[in-house]
């Protein structure tokens, strides 16, 4: 297991939809913890505080963090993006490790992994297998301004923002020193929870 980094910044991305799930992701029951609460408390070791990405009017559970809102709710997870690494960011320009909240194996040495392969980068995102997996990363919180003209311009890809801070792939193909297929597996709707609630057993 790698030494962890120093703690940074989290930002935990929970103000989706969740049409394709039919119930708030955020708050889906995981052990005896909600999938938002469990998330936070994975990636716990490596956080220097907590900032929640959230719609306006979204119920969430409470807990130890700093809810931010969407200016833009139902603008995808550049919304999100937006004002949450402003806020953990505190208006500089310091890596901020960033999970959506739909992760339930998330892990921390998957953010050691990737700033030692982009320290510095704008963002470091790992991939599997040629996915990309934007949303558990490592994003330097002053791309938020990316993502604000991305939103203006009506453009809502994550991918273009990628493209545009020149932010760097990182593989994690046949790494020894985590899982990155179980840090990287998502729960986008019933079929993939309960396939995750069997292996997390």
């Amino acid at each position: 297991m790698p030494q962890l980094p120093e703690r940074l910044p989290l930002l935990v991305l929970a103000g989706g939809f969740s049409r394709r799930m039919g119930q708030d992701k955020a708050r889906l029951p995981w052990g005896e913890l909600p999938l938002l609460l469990h998330v936070i408390e994975r990636l716990a070791p490596l956080a220097a505080g907590v900032v929640v990405s959230a719609r306006p009017g979204q119920e969430l559970p409470a807990g130890d963090y700093l809810r931010v809102d969407d200016r833009r709710p139902g603008e995808g997870p550049l919304a999100g993006l937006a004002e949450g690494l402003t806020v953990a960011g505190g208006g500089g320009a310091v890596p901020v490790a960033v999970a959506a909240c739909d992760y339930p194996f998330v892990d921390p040495a998957l953010y050691t992994a990737l700033l030692a392969a982009a320290p510095g980068a704008a963002a470091a995102v790992p991939t599997l297998e040629g996915r990309s997996h934007p949303l558990v990363a490592v994003w330097r919180s002053d791309a938020a301004g990316a993502c604000v003209r991305s939103l203006a311009r009506g453009a809502r890809r994550v991918q273009a923002v990628l493209d545009e801070i020149g932010a760097v792939e990182v593989a994690l193909d046949g790494r020894e020193d985590l899982d990155p297929r179980r840090a990287l597996l998502n729960v986008n709707d019933a079929q993939a929870l309960e396939r995750a609630r069997r292996e997390r057993r």
